[in-house]
């Protein structure tokens, strides 16, 4: 009797194990038009996921959160296997790796008029909205001499910039054309930035170093980077 009720419970642990390791759980953030969240949440990140688990044959669980900082904590712990749009740091390297899944978006400038932002020196004393856990490139992410404001999110500092809280957002242009009709409205000044050189060039998955997705952290990137380079995340 004793071994039967160990074989039992050793068959129902390694069930449980295996329909675990059968899940790839992401953390999302409402970020439109990137994510947004609902019953069935939605947006190109969301697609990006989607495809994502049918690369790695996955069944796709989403944890909502609040915040995208919040899902960086999550990552971090191992509480979820992948974030979409995770840009590499030194800092997030200790917990985290990445894989590309498309080119990085442009950035444009929504500022105050008489607001350019041409050279690097132009930020100087202008406030700049920027969105928790957003990162833009490296020096202007480690300038702690500029004036930044941390904001929720890039809808949020677009409706402080409408209050004349701040002087400046930066945002993609799939999220600026969510607020061309309120731009066009509050006659702000819309501008690309010059400064492209500076920033990734791919946007990437940020995987857990404790994901439970049972591959190699090197089979895995290879697998994903391979799919990219496919156009399957297209």
């Amino acid at each position: 009797m004793h071994k039967s009720l160990l074989l039992f419970l050793s068959l129902l642990w390694t069930s449980y194990v295996q329909a675990h390791d059968e899940n790839l759980v992401a953390c999302i953030d409402d970020h439109p038009p990137y994510q947004y969240l609902s019953d069935k949440p939605y947006g190109t990140h969301i697609s990006a996921l989607e495809t994502l688990s049918k690369v790695l044959d996955k069944h796709l669980k989403f944890e909502q959160s609040p915040n995208f900082a919040r899902c960086i904590l999550m990552l971090k712990k191992g509480d979820v296997d992948v974030v979409a749009g995770l840009n590499p740091t030194e800092e997030r390297s200790e917990f985290a790796f990445y894989a590309p899944f498309k080119s990085a978006d442009t950035m444009k400038v929504v500022s105050k008029k008489g607001i350019s932002i041409n050279t690097y020196s132009d930020f100087k004393d202008k406030i700049i909205g920027v969105a928790r856990g957003t990162l833009y490139f490296p020096r202007f992410d480690n300038d702690n001499s500029l004036k930044k404001i941390a904001i929720q999110s890039s809808r949020i500092g677009f409706s402080l910039l409408l209050k004349d809280r701040i002087d400046l957002i930066m945002i993609s242009p799939a999220m600026l054309a969510t607020l061309t009709e309120e731009i066009n409205n509050a006659d702000l000044k819309v501008s690309p930035i010059a400064l492209e050189e500076l920033r990734n060039k791919k946007t990437f998955f940020g995987f857990s170093k404790r994901n439970k997705i049972n591959l190699k952290h090197r089979d895995l990137i290879n697998k994903v980077t391979t799919a990219y380079q496919q156009g399957i995340f297209k």
